[in-house]
């Protein structure tokens, strides 16, 4: 029997990845909470991300996910709370500085939503979504305050874009045998089955 080194050293990276969260306990809570909210069931995402903050109120993983669930709600407020707290312990979570940028653009807060937004652009490394952002900024910073129906037209934009590029990564990192080097071609040409 020929066993394909690359598809075993995939398999195994899976298995120690389940083994670590079955080991986990709250970690476990929160895998379950994010892949609920990448789903779009946010009761459940937002019960398994509410349990994980109950044992460590702390947790930014929990904190952000639960800001992005209330958030996704139309909560601006509670996000925007949730993400600051965050945002408080590590001022570096990308994915916290997006959404609270917009939550702050969603309640017309123009200004806080234009900061957050560049810190994300700052600390994102996709070209796309950073010139999805830097639109958004132009827009932004027009001499006429943006009606609300634009204002969440842009933020639905954004987050949609974010969302494509994690799609993405996933698909790339669950996929791929060894370090995603950005190249398409050599990233097909190392599938093997």
């Amino acid at each position: 029997m020929k066993i394909n080194a690359g598809r075993s050293v995939w398999c195994s990276r899976v298995l120690f990845a389940a083994l670590a969260l079955a080991i986990g306990g709250c970690a476990t809570t929160v895998g379950l909470g994010q892949t609920a909210l990448r789903q779009g069931r946010y009761i459940e995402a937002a019960s398994n991300f509410e349990s994980a903050l109950k044992e460590h109120p702390k947790r930014t993983d929990a904190l952000v996910g639960l800001g992005i669930v209330r958030y996704a709600q139309g909560r601006y407020d509670e996000a925007a709370a949730l993400l600051g707290q965050a945002l408080g312990q590590d001022p570096k979570l990308a994915d916290a500085q997006l959404y609270l940028g917009l939550a702050y653009l969603e309640h017309g807060d123009s200004d806080s939503a234009a900061e957050h937004l560049r810190t994300f652009r700052d600390l994102s490394r996709n070209a796309r979504v950073n010139s999805q952002v830097d639109d958004a900024l132009h827009l932004i910073r027009t001499e006429h305050s943006l009606s609300s129906q634009a204002r969440h037209s842009v933020a639905t934009s954004l987050e949609l874009a974010r969302k494509s590029e994690q799609a993405l990564q996933d698909a790339r990192s669950t996929y791929a045998t060894g370090p995603y080097d950005g190249d398409d071609d050599s990233l097909l040409a190392r599938w093997t089955w």
